[in-house]
């Protein structure tokens, strides 16, 4: 931490800023609040109270600006979302973690300022996702909860607890996504990147065989959403 705040302070103190225009080259990291909106508890009759839910997103980003204040960036990440929960009822203590990681495709206009040795950096677009995986740890009373339910789409029983419940899930994702923050210039070609990303999900996550209704009797679609704190390091090339 002491060496990031020592990177930042050289950047402030740089004699001058350079131009953007070019290739971008780079790498990032993102501590991400994650959300499920519309809670699916798969017909057990009782939805969870939420919790604060934290996971992680890295990747690589390649972008393109056509003037120093205007361009593209797209790139791969691996994302986790998700959500977790926790309860008391049926004189048990109850908790219920759900992770989802995708594949993440972003597609984003950005646009950054070039007046200062930190500017200003914004983007909007899309992330075009695909499930890799999706897991749960499904707790009652600190052991993995097992009971059978019967599900009328696919006409056979299942534990609502199973550890891998990756087929119950969409395999294909597409959130909005918005960031807003700033650049340092940490060099002629070198840029370090710190913004705000807000996200959520245009598509139903649940797979069709798994859209069960809620405690009301109706279904309620579920959608992912998140907001981050991303870092980036960036390298320009082309940049004056």
């Amino acid at each position: 931490m002491k060496s990031f705040f020592t990177l930042l302070c050289i950047a402030i103190l740089l004699p001058a800023s350079y131009g953007q225009k070019g290739l971008h080259l780079g790498a990032n990291f993102m501590a991400v609040s994650s959300s499920i909106v519309n809670q699916n508890s798969w017909g057990i009759g009782h939805e969870y109270d939420y919790e604060f839910s934290i996971r992680t997103s890295y990747g690589l980003d390649v972008g393109y600006n056509f003037s120093d204040q205007f361009g593209l960036s797209t790139g791969y990440w691996f994302t986790e979302l998700g959500q977790d929960y926790s309860d008391s009822y049926s004189g048990s203590e109850w908790s219920r973690k759900l992770t989802l990681k995708y594949n993440m495709i972003p597609v984003m206009f950005k646009v950054t300022s070039t007046k200062a040795k930190v500017n200003f950096l914004g983007g909007a677009g899309v992330l075009i996702g695909t499930l890799n995986e999706a897991t749960q740890e499904w707790l009652r009373d600190g052991s993995p909860y097992v009971d059978q339910i019967y599900n009328p789409a696919t006409g056979e029983t299942f534990n609502p607890g199973a550890e891998d419940v990756t087929d119950r899930f969409a395999k294909n994702e597409l959130m909005l996504n918005f960031d807003l923050g700033g650049r340092a210039t940490l060099g002629t070609h070198l840029y370090l990147d710190m913004t705000l990303n807000l996200s959520y999900g245009l598509t139903d996550i649940n797979h069709e065989d798994w859209q069960f209704p809620d405690p009301g009797g109706k279904y309620e679609p579920s959608h992912n959403g998140f907001g981050g704190i991303k870092l980036g390091l960036l390298y320009v090339l082309g940049g004056k």
